[in-house]
């Protein structure tokens, strides 16, 4: 009996080492997300500039003027959009560094050259094509202080503009003249002025100025080219341009005188070339290119010299011209 339960429990034992074992099941896999979508970047809202009104005054133009002394002041031209076509400038602020040495008022230069006629005209502003116009710095007597002159209006003409000096002394600008197509010419130190004039523009006028020791700018000569000269024979050789003169100040006339130390008069008929040279100058040069027409209907070609000579205005030299000994 013993072995037969022996038996039994042998038998039981082999069946459960033959019972497969279980498995642990595994858990099961979430499904995959989906990554966060970017949220882009906030646009930057661009800041917009803001303009200037152009009918309410604002810098117009800013220029540098160096000194002789080593500063650069800074110049700017305050002003405005005066009508639908043209700006004016009714004041320049003088700047040493951030110090406001000056400030000039355009009406200053208007009523001195024309007086109560000042009145009417716009508020007192200068007349000018487009900012960058209104205002130019150069040295007129060459002191090595750069001046400044505003564009003075619109004309059908070389254009006008007026004149502040340096004036080293007072530390300051001084309002000194008015003229038209002014140049600096450094290399001979002298001062151009340059207009149209005579009917229908035909002459062309060229003023010369030179400063003395004080620095003014005193008239030496005028040259005027006139393009419709009439001679006493022959004709006028256009080809060559015109006959060109020169005229100074009388014997014994004080010359003309521009700026500090002159008083810085303007003499209306000689800056503007109003009335005839002959009333306020002297005649001492003239060149005349000449054709004449031959018999067999060629050409010969002269250039006559006129001079003033013992008093008197005569022609000094008649000599032949050639083309062919043009380079």
């Amino acid at each position: 009996m013993r072995r037969i339960a022996s038996l039994l429990l042998l038998l039981l034992l082999l069946s459960a080492c033959a019972a497969p074992a279980e498995t642990e099941e595994e858990p099961p896999v979430p499904p995959p997300q989906e990554a966060p979508a970017e949220t882009p970047p906030e646009e930057e809202t661009p800041v917009e500039a803001v303009l200037p009104d152009e009918t309410e005054d604002h810098v117009l133009l800013t220029l540098g003027a160096p000194l002789a002394d080593g500063r650069t002041l800074r110049l700017e031209a305050i002003g405005k959009q005066t009508d639908g076509y043209s700006c004016g400038v009714r004041e320049v602020c003088v700047y040493d560094g951030d110090t406001l040495l000056q400030t000039i008022t355009a009406y200053d230069a208007i009523q001195y050259e024309w007086g109560s006629a000042a009145d009417d005209l716009a508020g007192a502003y200068t007349n000018c094509w487009e900012a960058d116009l209104t205002m130019e710095v150069l040295d007129l007597n060459f002191d090595g202080n750069m001046d400044f002159g505003l564009f003075g209006w619109i004309c059908n003409n070389t254009i006008p503009y007026y004149y502040w000096l340096w004036d080293e002394e007072a530390g300051e600008y001084r309002y000194a003249f008015t003229l038209q197509g002014a140049e600096v010419h450094p290399d001979t130190r002298e001062l151009t002025s340059e207009y149209n004039s005579g009917d229908a523009g035909s002459q062309w006028i060229t003023r010369y100025y030179k400063p003395d020791a004080d620095g003014a700018l005193v008239f030496d000569h005028l040259e005027r080219l006139i393009y419709n000269f009439q001679p006493d024979s022959g004709l006028l050789d256009a080809d060559r341009d015109g006959a060109r003169e020169i005229w100074v100040t009388p014997e014994g006339e004080e010359p003309e005188r521009l700026g500090p130390g002159g008083g810085m008069e303007m003499v209306s008929a000689r800056n503007w070339g109003m009335g005839s040279l002959e009333d306020y100058m002297t005649l001492i040069y003239r060149e005349i290119p000449l054709e004449e027409v031959n018999a067999n209907n060629t050409f010969s070609y002269f250039t006559e010299i006129w001079e003033l000579k013992d008093g008197q205005f005569q022609m000094t030299s008649r000599e032949e011209y050639s083309y062919e000994d043009e380079p």
